[in-house]
């Protein structure tokens, strides 16, 4: 049977939902920019991809997306994926992985429209519920292993959940305390504002942490902060590719679909069971794909809908889409006109503000 195609996000005139939303939105765009330059390194790809993919996934989802929560960037998951694929099909040549890259997002974005059309939206009702809340605990388990090594300034080898772990552990005599520090503050903080909905606590965090590093104790101390954004843009194409490369990308791309389709649901529904909301799989199949088209075009990164980027937002009291769209308007302005400040924040304070929004999934009593 379908899935019912309620818009769980519909305009509310309250002076007060407003209000929420704006608040929301300046929140997490202090968490966004950061986090899409990082996804950009973890593709192998320069920092303007990961910016282009916010760039699309908050202006399209915003306006056709029907959860009220999610919000829709660059993944660390698809940024992965996209390394590994890219990497294996063009080997050493910078320009062919960019090219081929762009290709993968676009038929992505292509197969999602399919699938919209197709109504295959209606299977995501089969997912039983404990599977979610499992998904959302091992994510939000994975997500905050992850923000460790910038925390602790370890580097380890491997990349899998359980040796990662063990690598971090072992490495306990070469933890950089003074980032653990800051990192345990910024949590505090975040734990403290939180009490006021009303307070864009990750931005003010963020600000803070920008004064540490300005004043030279985060360098003093070996705290690394985020680093020099430079971001230059290029008129929208579509990569020109051999046959060949056309059939190697096609692959690809319905792999780089399934697990974007895969996150995106599961912190979709997530979300929408928590607080009630009915939400329509078709029509987010739609954006998705819009989303992944408009990015692919402007040579950007896979976008979907991170769990937490997601997290954050419902943190900060959003209560429309309308949350995201602010945030890209802030994000826009941001790069216009800060960006030297925000390359000072500490990878640290970045990190806390990932785990803090992530943290009330980590309760295994939800399963």
């Amino acid at each position: 049977m379908p899935a019912p195609t309620v818009n769980a996000a519909a305009p509310s005139a309250a002076p007060a939902t407003w209000r929420a939303d704006l608040v929301a939105g300046l929140a997490i765009a202090g968490l966004l920019l950061p986090e899409a330059v990082a996804y950009s390194g973890i593709a192998g790809l320069p920092p303007q991809a990961g910016v282009i993919a916010l760039f699309a996934g908050l202006l399209v989802y915003g306006v056709l997306g029907s959860s009220r929560f999610a919000i829709v960037s660059a993944t660390s998951s698809s940024a992965a994926v996209l390394l590994a694929a890219t990497t294996a099909a063009a080997e050493a040549d910078m320009g062919l992985r960019i090219a081929l890259g762009a290709a993968v997002i676009l038929l992505a974005g292509v197969l999602f429209l399919l699938a919209s059309l197709a109504r295959l939206g209606a299977i995501s009702s089969l997912i039983a519920k404990p599977v979610l809340r499992g998904f959302a605990l091992g994510l939000a388990l994975t997500i905050v292993l992850k923000q460790c090594p910038k925390i602790l300034d370890i580097h380890p080898s491997h990349g899998d959940f359980l040796r990662m772990a063990w690598e971090l552990l072992a490495g306990w005599r070469h933890w950089n305390l003074a980032g653990a520090a800051v990192a345990l503050v910024a949590l505090a903080l975040l734990h403290v504002f939180a009490r006021w909905r009303a307070m864009p606590g990750a931005l003010l965090v963020i600000a803070a942490g920008i004064v540490l590093d300005l004043s030279g104790w985060t360098q003093a101390h070996g705290v690394a902060a985020v680093g020099n954004i430079a971001l230059q843009f290029s008129a929208p194409r579509v990569p020109e590719l051999t046959p060949t490369d056309w059939m190697r990308v096609g692959e690809l791309a319905a792999a780089l679909a399934l697990i974007l389709y895969a996150e995106s649901y599961g912190s979709i529904r997530t979300f929408a069971m928590r607080h009630g909301d009915i939400v329509s799989p078709n029509r987010d199949l739609a954006a998705l794909g819009l989303a992944n088209l408009a990015s692919g075009l402007f040579q950007g990164m896979p976008v979907g809908a991170g769990f937490s980027a997601t997290s954050a937002n419902e943190a900060a009291g959003a209560q429309s889409r309308r949350a995201g769209l602010v945030a890209g308007t802030v994000v826009f302005a941001a790069v216009c006109t800060l960006l030297p400040w925000i390359s000072h924040t500490p990878e640290p304070v970045l990190a806390a503000i990932v785990i803090r929004a992530v943290g009330h999934s980590l309760n295994p009593g939800s399963l």
